[in-house]
């Protein structure tokens, strides 16, 4: 352990807290990640509502997106390495399916495959502390769904197009996003058609 505060740097997130839980016993592995995942949420909604004070509603969709096909690029040497690839690997469909969920499972999202052929993938995740959590309560219902109805398509299609682009399926495989879990209360579902048109 550091002599001081002043000594601690580990240049690490970990190690920095099992000192700091040393000195605030009340803070948890629990607790730090609760409040991780709250103040990301958080985070996020702010940064869509600035941008849509700023830019308004259209142009704000369109930059969130951007936001989370930038993100998705960045995290995925990170996702590949939870499926034991590399970003130069070739990869298939279920592949991309698996990062889904290894993706979701990092934020507390339960998600699954429920329908695998050769020309079709779908995932159900059913539940989202995002929503569940954090927007449905710092929100009424109606500016909740009003939000969600704004970024979730957006959002979506950026990341699950960025993991296709990245994994070399793009032109292979739509990505769908039918049902919201956020407007139904069951389920997010997300599928994988294989294209068939010619060119």
């Amino acid at each position: 352990m550091a002599k001081s505060l002043k000594d601690m740097r580990h240049d690490s997130f970990v190690e920095n807290m099992r000192e700091l839980m040393k000195i605030h016993p009340e803070i948890t592995w629990e607790k730090a990640y609760n409040d991780a995942m709250t103040l990301w949420t958080l985070h996020d909604y702010s940064a869509f509502k600035t941008m849509e004070d700023e830019l308004g509603t259209d142009k704000a969709v369109k930059m969130y997106g951007k936001l989370w096909e930038l993100r998705s690029k960045l995290e995925w040497p990170d996702l590949c390495a939870a499926i034991g690839k590399k970003p130069k690997d070739k990869f298939t469909i279920r592949d991309v399916a698996q990062i889904m969920v290894k993706s979701f499972a990092l934020f507390g999202n339960p998600m699954q495959i429920v329908e695998e052929t050769k020309d079709r993938v779908t995932l159900r995740c059913f539940d989202c502390p995002y929503t569940t959590q954090v927007i449905w309560n710092l929100l009424i219902p109606k500016d909740a769904e009003a939000y969600n109805k704004k970024i979730q398509v957006e959002c979506n299609h950026a990341i699950f197009e960025t993991y296709l682009k990245l994994a070399g399926l793009y032109d292979e495989w739509l990505f769908n996003f039918p049902s919201q879990l956020c407007l139904s209360n069951q389920y997010c579902e997300f599928t994988f058609i294989r294209k068939q048109l010619k060119k």
